[in-house]
Parts: C-alpha cells; sequence; structure tokens
C-alpha cells in the first residue's frame, strides 16, 4: 500500500503519464459524485433549530406606563428541513425582531405597582405563522413574560 502511494506520487511528477491522468480523473469524478450525493442526504433531513427574536413591547394598557420587563429576547426551538436550515444557517443570517403587544396582558395591583404576565406559548406560534418557510415550533423559552408598570400621574 505504501508503495503504490509513493507510485502515485511519482508519477504526479511526470505530466505525461495518461495512466496517472487516468487516476487522478476517476478520483475526482468519484470525489465529486460522493460530496453531491453526502449534501443531497444531509439536506433532506429534519433539524431542530433555534432561533432568537428580540422583542419590542407596544400597545401599553392606557394610564400605565412599561418600567420592567424580565425579558428582551425570545427562543424559539423548530424543527426545519436540510435546505432552509442551511438557507437560514449561513446564507441568510438576519437580526430577528418582533413587536408584542400588551394589549391582553394580564395585570393585578402589588403594593403600589401594577404586575403583569405574558404566555409565550401564543406568541410563538404567532411568529412561526409570520416566517415565509413552513416548520414547526417546540419550545420556547422564557415561558412566561413578566411586566412591571407604574401608573402614570394625571397631567396638570
Amino acid at each position: 500500500m505504501k508503495f503504490d502511494f509513493l507510485e502515485f506520487i511519482g508519477n504526479a511528477r511526470h505530466r505525461n503519464s495518461d495512466k496517472f491522468r487516468n487516476q487522478l480523473s476517476v478520483l475526482l469524478v468519484c470525489l465529486i459524485l460522493s460530496i453531491f450525493i453526502w449534501a443531497l442526504v444531509r439536506l433532506s433531513k429534519d433539524y431542530y433549530y433555534p432561533v432568537e427574536y428580540h422583542l419590542h413591547y407596544r400597545h401599553i394598557p392606557p394610564n400605565l406606563k412599561l418600567i420592567a420587563c424580565s425579558d428582551s429576547t425570545i427562543d424559539l426551538k423548530i424543527r426545519i428541513q436540510g435546505f432552509d436550515f442551511f438557507s437560514e444557517q449561513f446564507i441568510v443570517k438576519q437580526h430577528r425582531e418582533y413587536e408584542v403587544s400588551l394589549r391582553n396582558v394580564r395585570t393585578r395591583m402589588h403594593g403600589d405597582h401594577t404586575v403583569g404576565y405574558l404566555l409565550t406559548n401564543r406568541l410563538g406560534k404567532e411568529i412561526i405563522s409570520q416566517t415565509n418557510f413552513p416548520s414547526e415550533f417546540f419550545f420556547v423559552s422564557p415561558d412566561t413574560l413578566f411586566f412591571e408598570f407604574e401608573r402614570r400621574s394625571a397631567r396638570q
């Protein structure tokens, strides 16, 4: 085996060797064909891909001012096919943002502040429905967003 490899290297020095050119062309064709088939197999599988969205809050309830929130990002784990995964991971790679409406936030008084929370399962479904590739989401982190509000004083 070692002798064959040394002979192959020795033939590489002599550019006029027809045997070497034939061996090299067969090797390159087989290598390209195997890489192409491997890529097709890998791209046909489903993958679980984490996607991070930065949140911006709007439609704050009347007479309240948002002073604190538990998270400014939401992480979704989605199932995506290999080609879409490849294009998302290496080609598109974009900064994702999502506007969250606080119109339906559940609030209650806690001392002199109002606190509220919003379940993120519904947000995950909304975000996935707005994406341009078909996918399912399996996991949302965090599962609840917590908010702290302050009552706005009446303007004089």
